[in-house]
């Protein structure tokens, strides 16, 4: 059996394909046709373990990738947070490729697909995990970093020219690790490292030389093989971290420009209102507290908060942490307060000292005032009510 045959086969399958979306005059039903045909290809040919669909991979931290032709992933543990045939939402976490699907790769088409992979690379955690494969023993591994390509029907141009290109597009990168792994054109040829790019630890080793990075292998009608076989080595490559579904349900809320946490599940009451509800801080609120703080080390603000840092502090926080402080009228410590209790023997907070009220905003703590925000920059929060909130 000769296995170049089977995928020369293939090859001329898929091309016979691409030409019946030639004649589909309208744009949508092109793109989904030649999708298609390279998304059976891959359930095909792929392991079981990896699920093949499109759509947007999310973060934790609520970013969002473009839209994606062709994302694979874990279908195993995978929880899919928008389902559809044409469209589904995938946890970073489970997402091990992705592949930008061109008809005529033209100079165009390039660029707006490295712009494209670029926007997956972009949320990819900068932080290794840990990993036990054997029960007792764990291994650091670095953060995976999908695997990515960009793959043509056809191009109107030679593969030295895509090659040229592929060189400037890199050259114009902020970060050269956000670039596609590899650059395809059925029946031409591949342009993008030779060797194995990935290692057993997730460590992603791009060549040093950028030359390298940019080698034109005309591979002609072995194309479809050759591809196949660099992306499966680099699939089975990657240690994929657990998945955990609380830090979803808790990523921060996006506000205006802002990506903001732990505002917007506040118990409250004010005078003339019923019963409390649950409320969160405005857009105007949110953009007066980051024009309005101060950054301070973790250290400082203990001292400004509670006159000195609590006891073994050091042996617990790092304290030269940076803190953003909104405390626009300077009211001193706790050192300061004058404590008094409710009727039911509650303390009541001082509002002439600093009493802070924690909130994250573009993943910088912010330590608020309590008694510096008003009702006004507060409004009902209507994903939850008090009863929802206290049943969590």
């Amino acid at each position: 059996m000769d296995i170049r045959k089977i995928f020369e086969a293939i090859s001329l399958e898929l091309s016979a394909k691409f030409q019946k979306t030639v004649q589909i005059k309208h744009n949508g039903g092109k793109g989904d046709n030649r999708e298609d045909a390279f998304v059976d290809f891959l359930e095909e040919y792929l392991p079981n373990k990896y699920g093949v669909g499109r759509g947007e991979v999310i973060s934790p931290e609520n970013e969002i990738s473009g839209e994606l032709d062709i994302v694979i992933f874990d279908k195993d543990h995978c929880p899919l947070f928008l389902k559809s045939d044409s469209h589904s939402l995938y946890p970073r976490e489970s997402v091990f490729g992705a592949i930008s699907m061109k008809s005529h790769l033209d100079s165009d088409e390039l660029k707006d697909a490295y712009h494209n992979i670029a926007s997956l690379k972009k949320i990819i955690p900068t932080k290794g995990f840990t990993s036990s494969s054997i029960p007792g023993m764990d291994a650091g591994l670095s953060p995976v970093v999908p695997v990515t390509a960009i793959f043509a029907y056809a191009a109107n141009r030679s593969l030295e020219a895509i090659a040229k290109q592929v060189k400037n597009l890199d050259n114009e990168l902020d970060d050269i690790n956000l670039r596609p792994d590899f650059v395809v054109v059925l029946g031409l040829g591949i342009v993008g490292p030779n060797g194995q790019i990935r290692n057993n630890f997730n460590m992603y080793n791009l060549p040093q030389d950028r030359n390298d990075l940019a080698l034109l292998r005309t591979t002609g009608r072995h194309t479809l093989l050759r591809f196949y076989m660099q992306l499966l080595d680099e699939l089975n490559s990657i240690t994929q971290p657990s998945l955990n579904l609380h830090s979803y349900f808790d990523m921060p809320s996006r506000v205006g420009k802002y990506k903001v946490r732990k505002h917007d599940q506040l118990m409250i009451q004010f005078d003339g209102e019923d019963e409390k509800s649950v409320k969160r801080l405005t857009l105007s609120a949110i953009d007066r507290i980051v024009e309005n703080s101060k950054m301070v080390t973790l250290e400082q603000h203990f001292i400004n908060h509670l006159g000195k840092p609590p006891l073994g502090a050091e042996q617990i926080y790092d304290l030269t942490t940076c803190v953003y402080e909104y405390n626009p009228e300077n009211k001193p410590s706790m050192q300061h307060a004058n404590i008094q209790l409710n009727e039911h023997g509650h303390p009541v907070g001082d509002v002439s000292t600093f009493q802070p009220l924690w909130i994250e905003i573009d993943g910088k703590q912010y330590a608020v005032d309590a008694g510096s925000i008003n009702k006004d920059d507060f409004e009902e929060n209507p994903d939850f009510t008090v009863t929802e909130l206290m049943s969590q």
